[in-house]
């Protein structure tokens, strides 16, 4: 039996940089103060890390990264959209519609009007998987770090890595929670919608991701 690949991170690094040797991810604002949470190997081992969104950048400064998780918590000056809200009790179960997709193409999924849904909730396998959501979608390269939001709009995981070609792993919401507590930010829990009317989960991704860019 072929041995399988080894998982595959989601940032950039393995496609033409866009400027002189960037990484880059997604990553989404968890409070009113600034912070912004990604994947922690989008931002490991940066010289400096600029966070854009709607044609306007900022620095960021890391402040923690997860020892079990592969996450990472940054400050930037202020909020830019709005910030996540998180379940506070009901999770994701195995076949569950979510979306989850990079910020360089939420912009193009917004103006098209969005998509219901790109991805399905899947079971994880337990040892490293454990804390994780898996979800079979197509995202790519860029998605690190990226917010997966239930049919409420709620943020159920953030992105982490691929461990073939349509199965993806997710750091899940409680993990993110207890990460953030660790360094004291709250982000807003609730379980009831998010999305008001005909909303999209992308105009609701859109509305609280950024890019984020390693410059080494």
């Amino acid at each position: 039996m072929p041995s399988l690949a080894p998982p595959k991170p989601l940032t950039r690094a393995d496609l033409p940089p866009v400027e002189r040797g960037e990484r880059a991810g997604t990553g989404f604002f968890v409070d009113d103060m600034g912070h912004l949470l990604t994947a922690r190997h989008v931002v490991q081992g940066c010289g400096r890390i600029v966070v854009h969104k709607e044609g306007r950048s900022m620095t960021a400064r890391l402040v923690a990264v997860s020892t079990p998780y592969d996450l990472a918590l940054l400050r930037t000056p202020k909020t830019r959209g709005i910030a996540a809200v998180f379940p506070r009790t009901v999770t994701s179960s195995v076949n569950d519609m979510v979306f989850a997709a990079d910020y360089a193409t939420l912009p193009t999924m917004v103006t098209r009007g969005g998509t219901l849904a790109n991805a399905s909730v899947s079971k994880t396998s337990g040892g490293d998987e454990a804390g994780h959501i898996a979800i079979t979608s197509t995202v790519t390269y860029g998605a690190s770090g990226a917010p997966v939001l239930d049919s409420r709009g709620l943020v159920e995981g953030v992105i982490s890595r691929k461990t073939n070609v349509n199965r993806v792993l997710a750091v899940g919401a409680a993990g993110a929670k207890s990460f953030l507590a660790s360094s004291n930010v709250r982000p807003q829990e609730d379980d009831r919608p998010q999305l008001s009317g005909a909303a999209s989960r992308a105009h609701r991704a859109a509305s609280i991701s950024a890019r984020v860019v390693c410059l080494n």
